[in-house]
């Protein structure tokens, strides 16, 4: 007997309310972490775009002989400098892989639900030192672009598209995305790439990216990706794919899937040193999930 229509109203009615609840849990836990900690950070960091032009005023004994503006110093027959200020105001984009790979947990959250927390310690971040942040969620191709905009309102957003987004059975294209971001972002942007990077093919799209803007990989990783448990012959369905194979994980098996996840670790980590990008490594299991990030924008405050 097919449910009723009624109980597919209250199975909505239910999950809006959960997401509704964990949107205002991660805002809670988010926001508490930027006030207290983040936020002096990101601003050490992330200085703006430059010097723009503010006045014109009287020369005062200290200024720079080389603000003197020449023009207005020969007209009124008094010494005059320029002032310029900076501008604070950056556009920060966060690119979110939501593909099926992203769905994977195992002792920890699933990647996805990390990646959800990042990005809202990001962008309350950027808009409480009063800059823009953008969304672009993809997965074999881009799923959502949301604009970037100012403001807590739009933030709970950008964490509202980021838990709904859909990609079970498809893999990430990691190239169309960061292809997407290269045409719509004019102007050079802080670049905020969140992805376990299991997808391969994305080599010359990262260096095209990493020189036009400000481009930082935060790499997601679960436990078992890294070290596999020896347990015999295992089911594993294939969350890019939704194919269901059978592998054998005994002794050797799993030795030889641990080298070859190393392999990719070290192929991963020699492009984006060939590129010149500093990723953030963020583990799933960890209980902390902003030490990373932190400890990132600590790491960069003092080589700048």
């Amino acid at each position: 007997m097919p449910p009723s229509p009624d109980h597919g109203a209250r199975q909505r009615e239910e999950a809006s309310r959960e997401l509704l609840a964990e949107i205002r849990q991660i805002e809670i836990y988010t926001r508490r972490l930027v006030s207290q900690q983040m936020a002096g950070q990101y601003q050490s960091v992330f200085k703006g775009r430059g010097m723009s032009f503010d006045e014109v005023r009287l020369y005062a004994p200290g200024d720079e002989p080389r603000t003197i503006d020449w023009n207005v110093t020969a007209r009124t027959g008094e010494p005059h400098v320029k002032v310029y200020t900076e501008e604070r105001e950056l556009t920060v984009l966060i690119l979110m892989d939501c593909s099926g790979d992203m769905w994977f947990g195992t002792r920890g959250a699933q990647k996805r639900r990390v990646a959800a927390r990042l990005a809202a310690m990001m962008a309350f971040s950027a808009v409480s030192s009063g800059d823009r942040v953008g969304l672009v969620t993809f997965g074999r191709e881009v799923h959502t672009y949301v604009p970037p905009k100012k403001g807590r309102t739009h933030v709970l957003r950008l964490i509202d598209e980021i838990l709904t987004a859909r990609g079970e059975g498809e893999g990430a294209d990691l190239k169309a995305a960061l292809d997407f971001v290269n045409r719509v972002a004019r102007r050079r942007a802080v670049v905020f790439l969140l992805s376990d990077f299991l997808a391969e093919g994305a080599s010359h799209a990262l260096n095209v990216t990493s020189r036009r803007h400000d481009l930082i990989p935060l790499v997601l990783t679960d436990p078992a990706e890294e070290a596999m448990a020896r347990v015999g012959l295992v089911s594993v369905l294939d969350a890019a794919s939704g194919e269901l194979s059978f592998y054998d994980f005994g002794g050797a098996s799993a030795r030889r899937y641990e080298e070859a996840q190393r392999a990719r670790d070290e192929a991963l980590l020699g492009l984006f040193k060939r590129y010149g990008l500093n990723h953030i490594r963020v583990r799933t299991h960890d209980q902390d999930y902003a030490a990373p990030l932190i400890n990132y924008f600590k790491l960069r405050a003092k080589r700048a």
